[in-house]
């Protein structure tokens, strides 16, 4: 917790608080397609490595939506976070399941070519993702945005929250990849993927800068929301879709090398931070 100050905005003016809180965003936002370089390395995947990764994707994305809940319940203390986190949890799950069933029935649909190369699963996970880095993209632009003793110290605390949100994204771009790859997506695409699916922080921590005192009451739900909506994902499609190739006993255990995955480098993060 950082030491008490003024409740009083940036000595900046408006403009160029915006430009850098834009700035770090996209830094957070080009961060996520590192999580694609380790396949520069990895060629050819066979069937069974395929349904590993399907699994340890499901992990490490089942890991990052615990971590949003847990960090949506405690977010500023207050006694409506357990309400707030179970809506959004409910209606990101929803929103999954009415995006799949709509997308399942317009098979034409489909966004640069990702639908084609890697199938429904593939269009899935970048949209789920995409909807998770909203909260983040947002909590940039309150760490900069305000400056009171819950929420942050002007632009060291800013700064602070978009390098942790950066080296989070890394493994989440890994996630991407790891799916992606499972499909045959070729890895320059599978960094573009990774880079579009935390475009929002960008787009939205400005916003989030400007308009915080709105946004500060919403983020335990947005977080809710992000993972209802991935959790969906590995319950509906990644978990089935590594059990039909290895069987139960694989995919739990790919599952758990996931979390473990996420859960070590977020330890890791946590101690360089």
């Amino acid at each position: 917790m950082p030491p008490r100050v003024d409740n009083t905005p940036l000595d900046l003016d408006l403009f160029t608080l915006l430009v850098i809180v834009f700035l770090a965003a996209l830094v957070t936002c080009l961060a996520t397609g590192l999580g694609a370089l380790p396949f520069l390395f990895v060629k050819d995947l066979s069937e069974r490595w395929e349904a590993w990764m399907e699994g340890a994707a499901g992990g490490m994305m089942g890991a990052a939506s615990v971590y949003l809940v847990l960090e949506g319940l405690t977010y500023d203390g207050g006694e409506m976070e357990i309400l707030e986190v179970a809506l959004g949890l409910m209606v990101g799950v929803l929103f999954f399941l009415i995006a799949g069933r709509w997308l399942g029935e317009h098979e034409d649909f489909d966004v640069g070519g990702l639908r084609e190369t890697g199938g429904l699963a593939a269009l899935l996970i970048v949209g789920a993702m995409t909807i998770h880095s909203l909260p983040e993209g947002v909590a940039v632009g309150v760490g900069f945005g305000v400056a009171n003793p819950e929420i942050g110290q002007g632009l060291a605390f800013g700064s602070a929250i978009s390098a942790a949100i950066a080296f989070h994204n890394i493994p989440e771009g890994l996630a991407i990849s790891v799916e992606l790859r499972s499909k045959e997506v070729l890895v320059r695409k599978c960094a573009f993927w990774a880079v579009v699916r935390s475009v929002p922080q960008p787009l939205a921590a400005p916003f989030a800068a400007w308009l915080a005192w709105i946004f500060v009451p919403l983020l335990p739900a947005g977080m809710g929301f992000a993972a209802g909506a991935m959790l969906a994902l590995v319950a509906l499609e990644l978990g089935p879709n590594a059990y039909k190739r290895v069987g139960g006993v694989q995919t739990v255990v790919s599952g758990f090398v996931g979390a473990g995955l996420m859960a070590g480098l977020s330890v890791l993060i946590t101690r360089i931070g």
